[in-house]
């Protein structure tokens, strides 16, 4: 099932690239955007809600997963641009009271240590005991998100006193969920408001992306149905802890508004977001919060990829200097490398 009318080389292109994913065991559906020469492109397969024939639509919502650190290291540029905040600035500025800990060798960490993973701190700012650890896996998702939801940013700012980084920063990139987390409530404290008013404020405002946000209404007749691997669905939990690391929920549409602005670089801080802050023996790199790499063909891409535990996999990725990007979101957790795999072969299509 598809809204694809196959008429033009990029539909039969994304059906090609669809019809080998969807092969696989326990996909459900896929909602696909494509920006491309100045147009957006919308494409839908499979079933927004297994049993229910509903195919999914270019507004219905979706949870990022990690995405949406892009909107966190977004904001970070948008406070650089306002000369608020510089990124080379120690982190310790924006916290109350003494965190003589926060440095290695008399390094501090710099907010940019933040936005491209080479912080240094440990991936969890409260290491919870084995035995906790081993008793939440008894629970369901729902029992175990409520369990961090009360970790606060007061929890957090008390933790990042015993916290301290194992390399000096800005020498070594480590994935790091725990940074972005700081990085928030570094945001919230430069601006003296809540991320939630924050980011919605400046998409709205500055993308018009209306339908980009930390929460939504959990009963919306909008909103896609998760599933895990197993092919189970998830309950939708709005994300609001600051220890698993930052959440956003969007649409396809309004995600194509997001990956058009990232390809016109018009906006300051979207171009400040693109620049190279750490680079990779194998050239590829990260600027803020945005991944650097290579396609197939060796062509510059920048991307984010996401996963997210309530049954969602996402993969934004734009081309810089080709007016061409891709955001494709699934509502099922099979493997992220497959959403890699499907925009890959959607792109040799296009390239023959």
């Amino acid at each position: 099932m598809s809204d694809n009318q196959l008429k033009t080389k990029l539909d039969s292109a994304v059906d090609k690239g669809v019809r080998i994913y969807m092969d696989t065991p326990n996909t459900v559906g896929i909602s696909i955007g494509i920006y491309k020469d100045g147009k957006a492109h919308t494409y839908n397969y499979g079933e927004v809600k297994k049993g229910t024939g509903k195919l999914p639509t270019a507004d219905n919502f979706y949870n990022l997963g990690s995405v949406a650190k892009t909107f966190a290291t977004t904001m970070l540029a948008e406070a650089v641009i306002e000369k608020k905040a510089s990124l080379n600035d120690d982190i310790r500025k924006y916290l109350p009271g003494i965190y003589p800990n926060l440095q290695y060798n008399g390094q501090p960490i710099r907010l940019v240590n933040l936005a491209n993973h080479t912080s240094g701190l440990p991936g969890q700012a409260h290491p919870f005991p084995k035995a906790i650890k081993d008793s939440l896996r008894k629970l369901t998702l729902p029992e175990q998100l409520h369990f961090y939801d009360v970790y606060r940013a007061d929890s957090l700012l008390k933790d990042l006193h015993s916290l301290n980084p194992d390399t000096i920063p800005g020498t070594k990139f480590r994935y790091n969920g725990n940074g972005m987390m700081v990085l928030i409530l570094l945001l919230e404290r430069i601006y003296h408001e809540p991320y939630e008013q924050l980011v919605t404020h400046y998409l709205k405002t500055h993308l018009n992306m209306a339908d980009t946000k930390t929460q939504i209404d959990i009963h919306s007749d909008r909103l896609a149905q998760g599933y895990n691997s197993n092919n189970q669905p998830q309950p939708f939990l709005n994300l609001t802890d600051y220890y698993n690391g930052p959440s956003m929920n969007s649409t396809i549409n309004d995600m194509l508004k997001y990956i058009k602005a990232n390809l016109a670089e018009q906006d300051p801080a979207i171009k400040l977001s693109h620049q190279l802050t750490w680079k990779n023996p194998d050239n590829t790199g990260v600027g803020l919060g945005w991944m650097m790499d290579v396609d197939y063909k060796g062509a510059p891409i920048i991307y984010h990829d996401g996963h997210t535990g309530i049954g969602f996999n996402t993969m934004c990725l734009f081309y810089p200097g080709k007016n061409l990007g891709y955001i494709v979101i699934v509502n099922d957790n099979i493997d992220q490398q497959r959403l890699t795999d499907l925009q890959t072969n959607i792109q040799k299509v296009l390239d023959k």
